[in-house]
Formats: structure tokens, sequence, C-alpha cells
């Protein structure tokens, strides 16, 4: 796995080389808020963009989107990269009578919730969440035994995300046995009728589901009744849950200047290029979960996690 993520990146740099020269003009980085996340692929996207970069942040404050507006709009920008979802909200917002400026937005959870695609051509963005496939896949390699995955989630948010799961399922010999909730507090008792039918519990970054008392909630009944969870979120398996598998945050900065390279240089349209999955994996293990549902975990699987958390 951390193979693959490193002849990932290289393929990306090597598409960054200087083939052909880069379109003039500057990127504008734009930052939802002074979060720790954003700081590798910040480098990484300026370590791989030749162009100048200047950095804005809302500092978690929609108010000061007018301001900021004003100081990255007095010499229009090239492009925006946009990471988080108030920044990505804002920077489409901007755009909207100027969709001659490219939007790239990452580190969104939940990209659909804010409609970000509607109604415009000038925006493209990387995923938060890794596919299902490759999810199911690195959950097979720690827990061989898991054949039936419960997933809890909404129709409005996560229809496509389960739809895409339930092939993946399929290819791998799994079972996918999900239930739709309409309501946040629906979430208790919907995990209560998958428990006692399934070997794990796929968590999904679900407005519906993905709540702070949801989450506290799932950790400690995961472990009760010895279910091996998996969640997208790094911070899951610090607060108990077994597995995360979410993208790897430097790799997000060098796709992130790759795909600015194929919009400035090569004229690719971002609407011809969507939401792409991230390439590069990170992988959290939390080993005193393991110990506590009874999960013997063999050495290869160990040297395949990022973070072991003990």
């Amino acid at each position: 796995m951390r193979c693959s993520k490193i002849t990932n990146i290289l393929l990306l740099l090597c598409l960054l080389l200087p083939s052909a020269a880069w379109a003039e003009g500057w990127v504008a980085i734009l930052l939802s808020d002074t979060e720790a996340i954003y700081h590798k692929p910040i480098q990484s996207f300026r370590a791989a963009m030749p162009l100048e970069t200047r950095e804005f942040n809302l500092h978690d404050n929609i108010r000061r989107a007018p301001q900021l507006k004003k100081e990255i709009f007095t010499d229009p920008p090239s492009l925006i990269f946009a990471l988080g979802a108030k920044a990505a909200f804002a920077a489409k917002l901007w755009t909207k009578n100027h969709q001659d400026i490219p939007v790239l937005f990452a580190m969104v959870l939940n990209y659909q919730k804010y409609h970000l695609l509607d109604g415009q051509s000038n925006i493209t963005g990387i995923s938060s969440e890794v596919n299902p496939g490759n999810q199911f896949l690195n959950l097979t390699l720690f827990a061989p035994k898991i054949r039936r995955i419960g997933v809890i989630y909404s129709k409005e948010y996560s229809s496509e995300l389960v739809a895409e799961a339930k092939k993946a399922t399929e290819m791998l010999g799994l079972e996918l046995i999900e239930i739709p909730i309409t309501a946040k507090e629906s979430f208790r008792q919907s995990y209560k009728e998958l428990s006692a039918n399934v070997d794990g519990i796929w968590v999904l970054n679900d407005a519906l589901t993905y709540t702070l008392d949801n989450m506290d909630w799932l950790q400690e009944r995961c472990i009760q009744d010895q279910l091996v969870c998996i969640g997208q979120s790094g911070n899951l398996a610090q607060v108990g849950i077994l597995l995360s598998v979410r993208p790897d945050s430097a790799g997000i900065g060098v796709q992130a200047a790759s795909m600015s390279k194929n919009i400035l240089d090569h004229k690719q349209s971002p609407a011809s290029i969507g939401v792409m999955d991230p390439l590069g994996t990170d992988i959290s293990l939390n080993r005193r979960t393991a110990r506590r549902i009874g999960l013997s975990l063999n050495p290869q699987a160990l040297n395949m996690a990022t973070t072991i958390i003990e």
C-alpha cells in the first residue's frame, strides 16, 4: 500500500515536470480556517506548483468573504484552490459570474451536501473519501473473516456512494446490508437492527449519521458487540473505531497541482474532470480496539497501517 502511494505521487510529479511551459498568472489558496490538516496539502501543492501562490483564510467566519473576495479579485487569479467546505462554497459563489476562473476544491467532507458542481462549469475537486472498493479491500486484509457489512446512511447525501459500495462488495465476495434513515435520531435504532446480522459497520461521512454524539456512542457499541468498524476519518480511530482509511493529505496537494496543470496548460475543462478520487491513502488502526474485540492481526496487516494507535 505504501509503495502504491509513493508510485502514484511520483507519477503525478512526472506530469508536473517542465515538458511544457505553465500558463502565466497566480493561484489563490483559499482556506476555511487554520486547521492543521491543511498544512500538508498546501505544502505539497506549492512544491509542485511553479506559479506564484497567495494564501487567504476565512478563519471559519463566512462574514470575512466579501473582504477576501475584494482582495483576491483586485488582481484575478488564474485558479482558486479551495480547502474545506466554507472555502469551496465561497469560491463557488465568487465565480458564479467569473466562470473563466477555475475552482479546484479539496478536503470537503460529503461534498455532495453543498451542491458545489451545480449550475457552474468551472468547478472540479478531489473527494475526501477513498473509494469504497479500496476501503473494503483494506478491511478484508485486517479482518479476513468479515463477510457482511452494515451501513446506515441518508439517501439525500450518500445514495450514489452506497450504490458504488454495493458493486464493490459483490466483486469482493462480501454482502452490504443497508439501512437508509431520514433523521440523525434514527441512527442508534438502525444500528441495533443491523448489529445482530453483520460482522462490521461501515461509517460514512454522511450529514445525518456522522455526528459527534452518534460516533461517541458507536465506538462503544462496536466494541461491546465485537464488530469490526471502519470509517473515513482519522479522528474515528483515535476515539476507538478499529480502522480508518482516508486520503493521504500530502498526496492531495500533488494531485491538485497535476489537475491544475491540465486545466491551465492543457485547457481541460473543470466540468469534464468532475470530482476525482484521491490517489493516496492513509490507514489508521486502533490496536487496543482490535484486542478488545478479539481480532488477531497478522504482521503484514500491521505493516500496512500508516498510524497504529496503542
